[in-house]
């Protein structure tokens, strides 16, 4: 066997094992990037957010049982 197809085949063995695992990465980098995304979003609309869950509260709590 001489030293390039040493090689080659050596390098597809590489090549090969690490791809294996990649797609798990990917839905890991997905779910993370939506979890900061909704993060962020709760912090800058914490204002929004307060005033929609009291007016909620004070509304349900005139409604009264039925």
């Amino acid at each position: 066997m001489d030293l390039l197809t040493y090689v080659r085949v050596w390098l597809a063995t590489k090549l090969r094992r690490e791809e294996w695992g990649q797609g798990s990465i990917e839905y890991v980098l997905l779910i993370l990037g939506c979890v900061l995304f909704l993060i962020a979003a709760a912090i800058l609309l914490k204002g929004m957010l307060s005033s929609a869950v009291s007016s909620i509260t004070s509304w349900a709590g005139t409604v009264g049982p039925p």
